[in-house]
């Protein structure tokens, strides 16, 4: 009689054990419909606390059987904190597992062209979701990791020194992780240039303005140092760098031919009125840019103008430059 007792209920314990630990541990699967519920892990959660959470949530059935589990597993004790989205019904076994790799971080490829300024930056991450102010781009956030930034004027921007590239970015780390990427950049691609600048006594932010400038006005690649000389040949000799880029990029009008309207414009960026360069870099130039602007050709060239293909046309004089007007525009 004893034996049948002692059998009955060795029976009904395995019943319960195969019900509330083997079943929902290793073998019930999820239905591919069920709810996905978000849940927070807090950092130095504990199995015990972390198991009542999903309980709680209905995650689970038993937060008790679950901590018998992690006896037998001890990924179910490795715990990292995170938001999770974890499925109604999963195993102990994929619960486990995935508490101990830790949230699924997403990825994203973002593609920043050359020449695109810090507002084309802000409105591409914005269209990601991404919540951004300009107080994101200032330049002395990063000035403790990155040198090249620290004795640039008050509240300069990282407008110039953002490398134009394509990055993979985790979605969680934005803007600063695609910012850090870009600085990264900038600072491995131009270790040569900034040497060169350094060794003929230039000042790397007025060269990097100078460079954003070249990127605006030029279309092509084998017209870059050429382009790059007729404005240092312009500042040389203290004559206006008569830019319509510089003004395009406060007036933001995307026009390739400015109006007499828009030269009445007292911006500083505006170098019809102003001399020299304008306060800041206008854009985030590419490598051939910023080696044209480091290494200019030599030239006499002081005028240049571009046609509708971008072709760019050079003269030494007004004259020069009246006759590739007349070429190019008829005028």
């Amino acid at each position: 009689m004893k034996k049948i007792l002692f059998f009955t209920l060795l029976l009904v314990a395995l019943i319960f054990l195969v019900r509330d630990l083997v079943l929902p541990a290793w073998i019930v699967v999820s239905p591919p419909d069920a709810n996905v519920i978000s849940v927070e892990i807090l950092e130095g959660s504990t199995l015990a606390t972390t198991a009542v959470l999903l309980e709680e949530q209905n995650l689970i059935k038993s937060a008790f059987w679950y901590r018998v589990y992690g006896r037998i597993n001890k990924n179910a004790t490795k715990i990292k904190a995170g938001e999770y989205g974890l499925k109604e019904g999963s195993r102990f076994s994929s619960l486990a597992r995935i508490l101990a790799r830790g949230p699924v971080r997403e990825e994203l490829t973002i593609t920043i062209p050359e020449g695109w300024t810090i507002f084309d930056i802000q409105n591409r991450l914005e269209e990601l979701g991404v919540d951004i102010t300009p107080s994101d781009f200032y330049a002395e956030r990063f000035a403790d990791e990155f040198p090249f930034l620290k004795d640039l004027p008050k509240k300069a921007t990282l407008e110039g020194f953002l490398f134009p590239d394509t990055y993979r970015v985790w979605a969680d780390d934005l803007p600063d992780g695609l910012f850090r990427k870009q600085l990264s950049e900038f600072s491995l691609r131009t270790i040569e240039l900034r040497a060169d600048i350094q060794k003929d006594g230039r000042d790397l932010y007025e060269v990097l303005t100078l460079a954003s400038i070249v990127e605006k006005e030029a279309k092509h690649d084998e017209d870059r140092p050429k382009i790059a000389s007729v404005f240092q040949n312009r500042l040389d000799v203290g004559m206006r760098l008569q830019s319509d880029a510089t003004l395009n990029y406060v007036t933001k009008s995307g026009k390739s031919r400015l109006d007499a309207s828009d030269l009445e414009n007292t911006s500083v960026y505006n170098t019809y009125q102003h001399a020299g360069l304008p306060p800041t870099p206008i854009a985030n130039p590419g490598l051939a840019s910023f080696e044209s602007a480091v290494h200019p050709a030599k030239t006499s060239y002081f005028f240049f103008l571009t046609d509708s293909d971008g072709k760019a046309y050079f003269g030494r004089n007004l004259e020069e430059h009246s006759a590739n007007r007349y070429r190019v525009f008829g005028q």
